[in-house]
């Protein structure tokens, strides 16, 4: 019989370990939404469309920050909005493994305290045991997520920091609709991947304007039709944003994304077109610059 060596033995737990980070990667990746990638685009998008964000000094880094957090505020949103926790609640309900802690004095059999002793010890067993091996990564993934947007938040000032409570208010609104069953609404996923985030980036650099308000909404309104495969979501989303820029005259802003919509209308494009609502967006936004 032959015995591993201690490199070979040495190479396997690496190999092992690296098993595991893979697995838990695929795992927190599983969990974000598929237009995660539209967050600092949007928040590209609202920068240009201020009109005063390449003018200012320093501009680069404060949009990196913005994207950034943007990207930050997604991860925390998929931990909190898009992971199944109803079905570890529920087993935990029904969890009775695990020894009491040790009782207080004085703590007489059948008593209150002697049924709390009961339940931590359950419940730390049950964190042992089911959550952390099975959902650590992900929680890791929030609590990173979660201490980045209070730095960059901070940092990026007021506005920021209300947008991003306002991400977090969301989360939990879709998790109470959804129950906790990791499927959020779109329109609510919508708003915190492209709506928001246009926000963000025009709010960093001037004060928002109606036109930007209301294609943010709409463009959060078409991104929650491509995301639940509803066409005339999609659609309205697309017919508020040319709406708006019409009424706050930005014409060539409305004729931009009249443009873009109107292949994805007549030749009924598949859904999962995000790349057509960042042209869309982007295009608004530099005309809107440019007019500006």
């Amino acid at each position: 019989m032959r015995f591993a060596s201690g490199q070979e033995q040495a190479t396997r737990a690496a190999d092992a370990s690296d098993r595991a980070c893979a697995s838990d990667a695929s795992a927190l990746l599983a969990h974000l939404p598929r237009a995660t990638w539209l967050a600092p685009v949007a928040v590209f998008g609202g920068a240009a469309s201020s009109g005063a964000a390449f003018a200012r000094p320093g501009w680069m880094l404060t949009l990196a920050m913005a994207m950034l957090l943007s990207l930050a505020w997604v991860g925390v949103w998929s931990t909190i909005a898009s992971v199944n926790w109803s079905a570890p609640l529920s087993l935990w309900q029904r969890w009775t493994q695990g020894a009491p802690l040790r009782t207080l004095p004085y703590t007489q059999p059948d008593s209150d305290a002697a049924y709390v002793s009961l339940r931590i010890g359950q419940l730390v067993n049950w964190l042992e045991r089911e959550l952390l091996p099975r959902y650590g990564a992900i929680l890791l993934l929030g609590l990173m997520g979660l201490a980045i947007m209070i730095v960059l938040a901070a940092a990026l000032g007021p506005a920021a920091t209300l947008l991003a409570i306002g991400v977090i208010c969301l989360a939990q609104v879709a998790v109470v609709a959804c129950r906790g069953d990791g499927a959020p609404n779109a329109f609510l996923e919508g708003a915190t991947v492209v709506g928001l985030p246009m926000l963000l980036g025009a709010a960093t650099f001037a004060p928002v304007t109606p036109d930007v308000w209301l294609v943010s909404v709409a463009m959060a309104i078409a991104s929650a039709g491509i995301r639940a495969g509803a066409p005339r979501m999609r659609n309205a989303g697309y017919v508020l944003a040319i709406l708006a820029a019409t009424l706050t005259r930005q014409p060539i802003g409305a004729f931009a994304l009249a443009v873009l919509w109107a292949p994805q209308l007549i030749l009924n494009l598949p859904r999962n077109n995000y790349g057509w609502l960042a042209i869309g967006l982007l295009a608004f936004a530099v005309v809107r610059a440019a007019a500006g």
